[in-house]
């Protein structure tokens, strides 16, 4: 909807909008006007949530604008409580209830003398206490005792403003607000209500009562957090320790100290042993082979005591001593003792001895002291006791390797199926060790949160309620104005919700889109008491004169111009169209001649210009324009035909081939239906002439869209051709 037509709407309705807009202030001004005057106090409370000292600041904390934004909406939340409000009614009461002469800064007189009224001594006596605190306890338990005593009435009375404070009802008489200022640590609290003393009472009591809250709130959180992580970190820790306990025990059981070390090195140490057993067997292949061939060059040298009883003894203590020495080489590595040190050395002593002691047994042979190859015989011997000495290290080395390997590859063996016990017990030591970290860290936060809590959740009062002295005159005067805005934004909206919704044809552009045919002309709304609205009138008759003399100007046959003039439905002015046509085309002098259906008899006078016809002769006959309109038809330059409504009465048929032009009457108010659409299609089908709109019953604003009301100093009288006898006066049908 353009603005021009919203515009347009305003002016069509301006009374109505006028009228319902000051019914409605005069109404709430009727209503307002004797209500209690209303007073405000406001207190202001530093919180240092958003930039006050934060222990939690020592980590960087990108939410800090989001967490401050929903501590002031939980203190907000608290005041808003139920609780708070209920609390603060009490207190009310039993502040007043404790006063023995009315006190004009705890509550106004009127106000007093009513609760004086109403509170019997005896019920009083019973409610008093000591202190305020103790009397609250005892209206709030005989509040709570039944759901209809005096103490409920009192708290819900509109003679006192204890209900606005007891409830958070929209309807209260008083009302308390609560809100930020700015992005600021402070927190502003109001409490509006009839009587100023109560306004400073009030905001001092419900500012102790919020401060208890909190801290109240704040320190049962912390305590129970930290109660919990407590708890939490003990049995996490006893988890942890029979954990370790577990891995423990069990690496006693089975010689465990480091699990994957002492598998790599056996294996290592494995391998290792079994490379240098085959390197010690092949040397000692090489060297038995060595002393097999020099006993046997000695034997063929005639040396049969080789092996007499003191070579053999000699040589098994010497294979002895270097098994012994090669047990010390192996198992030592270097790392000697002093004792070891002493005894490989005694070792090597004995070992030079015997094989002194070997060389001078087989020195008594001299007498075949050379070989056959011409060899000294004693360089022989001297061989054969370094062979002797080497086949017998080599001999206890191997024997050692073997038992070392053998037993390398018994502890391999003996902790390979150890593996996945092992790595279970260390897997439940590292889960109970995490899981105590975790709940250890959460131990340690909720105890600095709980630090934090009670250094910054000390609420502070900066600026403390004071007694209002002058009303807020400015309620009323909002009242007024917003109910009569709202009123009148109603009604427009209401208006414009109408107008959109309404499918009516209502001016030329609706009708030209929804009809699919062009609008030939208008005709407004008549109105004899508005001279405007006739001059409108006129102007839209001539309109149609003219567009319908451009249209006889287009034929190019001999014979006067038909005009059929039809409608759906009767009522939707085709007689005031043909009557204004003719009656403006006669007095511009072009001969014109209307056919009326034979039911307009009685309602139109016939008249030299006007006749009537049957429609049922274009129904059962072939009969033409001529036939009806009799001899002196040619003699005519239009004639309008009026068709009965087609959705209605039987019409002329047969007259459809002799039409010039179609003017299909319809009203501005009426809905084009799709009956509508479908007859004139199937009209359009049987004849050549075109069809166009005549909107009928226009209003004079819609009207504008195709005529146009000139100035009285622009208008100048038309000069016309002499007219003959004018039409008969027509009645509208």
């Amino acid at each position: 909807m353009k603005l021009t037509e919203i515009f347009k709407i305003i002016r069509q309705n301006w009374f109505m909008l006028v009228a319902i807009t000051s019914v409605t202030a005069a109404s709430i001004y009727f209503f307002v006007k004797d209500k209690d005057d209303e007073y405000t106090s406001y207190t202001t409370i530093y919180t240092g949530i958003a930039t006050g000292y934060d222990l939690n600041s020592v980590s960087a904390n990108n939410n800090q604008h989001t967490a401050a934004n929903n501590a002031f909406a939980n203190l907000i939340s608290i005041i808003d409580s139920r609780d708070i409000r209920k609390n603060l009614g009490f207190r009310l009461l039993a502040s007043h209830l404790m006063l023995k002469a009315h006190d004009p800064n705890l509550l106004k007189e009127s106000s007093y003398e009513k609760l004086q009224e109403m509170v019997p001594a005896s019920l009083k006596k019973k409610l008093v206490g000591a202190t305020v605190e103790e009397t609250a306890a005892n209206i709030s338990r005989f509040y709570s005792a039944s759901k209809s005593n005096i103490v409920r009435d009192i708290i819900s009375s509109d003679e006192f403003d204890y209900s606005g404070a007891a409830s958070a009802s929209s309807d209260a008489k008083s009302a308390i607000e609560a809100e930020r200022i700015g992005d600021s640590d402070l927190l502003q609290i109001s409490f509006t209500s009839s009587d100023p003393a109560l306004c400073k009472n009030a905001l001092e009591i419900l500012t102790q009562l919020f401060i208890e809250k909190h801290k109240q709130l704040h320190t049962a959180q912390s305590e129970s957090v930290v109660t919990y992580f407590t708890a939490a970190t003990d049995s996490s820790l006893q988890r942890l320790k029979q954990a370790e306990a577990n891995l423990l025990s069990f690496q006693k059981a089975n010689g465990i100290v480091d699990y994957s070390s002492q598998v790599e090195n056996t294996a290592t140490e494995k391998n290792a042993l079994l490379g240098k057993y085959n390197d010690l067997e092949t040397e000692y292949a090489g060297a038995l082979a060595t002393l097999r061939s020099l006993e046997q060059s000695m034997k063929s040298r005639g040396v049969p005591n080789l092996y007499s009883q003191e070579v053999l003894r000699l040589k098994n203590r010497l294979s002895t001593v270097k098994s012994q020495i090669a047990e010390l080489e192996l198992l030592n590595r270097g790392n000697s003792t002093p004792a070891q040190a002493s005894r490989m050395a005694s070792l090597r002593k004995e070992e030079e001895d015997l094989s002194e002691k070997m060389l001078s047994s087989v020195d008594k042979h001299y007498a075949n002291s050379r070989s056959k190859e011409g060899m000294p015989m004693g360089t022989v011997l001297t061989d054969w006791v370094r062979a002797t000495f080497l086949v017998e290290e080599l001999r206890s080395k191997l024997g050692l390797v073997n038992k070392q390997k053998g037993e390398y590859a018994q502890e391999y063996t003996k902790l390979l199926p150890l593996g996945g016990e092992n790595k279970r017990l260390i897997r439940e030591v590292d889960l109970a060790e995490k899981e105590y970290l975790a709940q250890l860290d959460g131990l340690n936060q909720s105890k600095l949160n709980q630090q934090n809590i009670e250094l910054t959740s000390q609420l502070k009062v900066v600026d403390p309620p004071y007694y209002p002295t002058s009303p807020a005159l400015l309620t009323k005067i909002l009242l007024v104005v917003f109910g009569s805005l709202s009123v009148f934004l109603l009604t427009l909206g209401t208006l414009l919700g109408l107008a959109l919704l309404d499918d009516s044809l209502r001016k030329p552009s609706v009708a030209a889109r929804k009809m699919h045919y062009p609008v030939f002309g208008i005709l407004p709304e008549s109105n004899t008491s508005s001279s405007k609205q006739l001059l409108l009138a006129q102007r839209a008759e001539d309109h149609l004169t003219r567009q319908l003399i451009l249209k006889m100007r287009q034929k190019d046959s001999m014979g006067p111009f038909v005009v059929g003039v039809l409608s759906s439905i009767s009522g939707e002015g085709k007689t005031d169209l043909c009557n204004a046509l003719a009656s403006n085309l006669l007095s511009m002098g072009i001969d014109t001649q209307v056919l009326f259906p034979e039911s307009h008899k009685g309602k139109i006078s016939p008249g030299a210009h006007c006749s009537f016809y049957a429609p049922l002769q274009g129904v059962l006959t072939d009969a033409s324009i001529a036939d009806l309109a009799g001899f002196d038809f040619m003699h005519n330059a239009v004639v309008l035909v009026e068709f009965p409504a087609v959705l209605e009465d039987t019409y002329p048929v047969s007259l459809f081939k002799d039409l010039d032009l179609v003017l299909l009457t319809v009203k501005a108010n009426r809905v084009w239906q799709q009956a509508d659409k479908i007859m004139f299609e199937n009209i359009q089908k049987v004849t050549k002439a075109p069809i166009e709109t005549v909107l009928t019953s226009v209003k004079p604003d819609d009207a504008k869209e195709m005529v146009v009301v000139r100035p009285d100093s622009f208008l100048h009288e038309q000069k016309v051709l002499p007219s003959p006898k004018s039409l008969p006066a027509l009645e509208k049908v």
